[in-house]
């Protein structure tokens, strides 16, 4: 689905590669990235996309090399991107804005029933009416994976795409898209911090490692105490107070 060959890329700004010759594939179905923060996690989403272009190497999503794809349509066509903490303004309501994203999306066969289906399962039926920025932080991120399955793309990267729901929210969604790839093939590749929603929806991850190459695997088998160990330098037991450290600061930075 997704082929780094050779990759070298680093920031104009930096001394630093984040990634020297790297080679990894991502196979179908729903993929996590695990890692702790600087390891390279947003910058391979980001060339998984298309978004960054290698300065050596080559990037291809689904056989199509990065690049070569002309135009942001044809990128979109075949992947969609939700950004981390991403942010919009819009004159349009919100319902508006789902209609118009589900005509100009890539969906062959098109029905009202699909748009409702995402306001239920997405619980956005209470502001329907009001515009991306009269929203919290939770129903805004709820609305932009709607976007997302509305657009149609072949491809879904995701970085931190539920840090701000709630926790019933949060499997609620994650239960939907693993149903949605299922249905429609289409593939997943997301970051998140919380190793319980990697363990359970995840067909493979891929662990990003400090002074490490990425390494990838069935979840069945590569998520296992010790490999979680090394990833994250701590023993297992403080892991989920990290998780719940992790979240703490996102409250105070008024992210929730």
């Amino acid at each position: 689905m997704i082929q780094f060959n050779n990759v070298f890329y680093k920031y104009p700004e930096e001394d630093n590669f984040v990634f020297s010759n790297l080679n990894i594939e991502i196979p179908e179905g729903i993929t996590s990235l695990v890692g702790q923060n600087g390891t390279g996690k947003t910058t391979f989403l980001l060339l998984s996309a298309g978004l960054l272009i290698p300065e050596q190497g080559d990037v291809l999503i689904l056989t199509a090399n990065t690049k070569q794809i002309k135009t942001a349509q044809d990128r979109q066509q075949i992947v969609s991107f939700i950004y981390q903490n991403m942010e919009f303004e819009s004159e349009d309501s919100i319902n508006s804005l789902l209609k118009i994203v589900y005509a100009n999306g890539f969906h062959t066969n098109k029905t009202d029933s699909f748009i409702k289906e995402l306001i239920d399962v997405f619980e956005l039926s209470s502001f329907l009416n009001r515009r991306t920025q009269e929203i919290s932080k939770g129903e805004l991120q709820r609305v932009i994976i709607a976007f997302s399955l509305l657009f149609g793309s072949k491809l879904l990267i995701m970085d931190e795409p539920i840090f701000a729901l709630e926790d019933y929210q949060k499997k609620k969604t994650m239960n939907y898209l693993r149903d949605y790839s299922i249905k429609n093939k289409i593939s997943i590749v997301y970051s998140a911090h919380e190793l319980d929603i990697t363990k359970q929806y995840s067909d493979n991850v891929c662990f990003f490692h400090k002074n490490k190459i990425p390494e990838i695997g069935k979840t069945d088998t590569i998520f296992i105490e010790s490999k979680l160990e090394d990833v994250f330098n701590i023993p297992f037991p403080m892991l989920k107070q990290k998780e719940y450290l992790y979240r703490e600061s996102l409250v105070q930075t008024n992210l929730y």
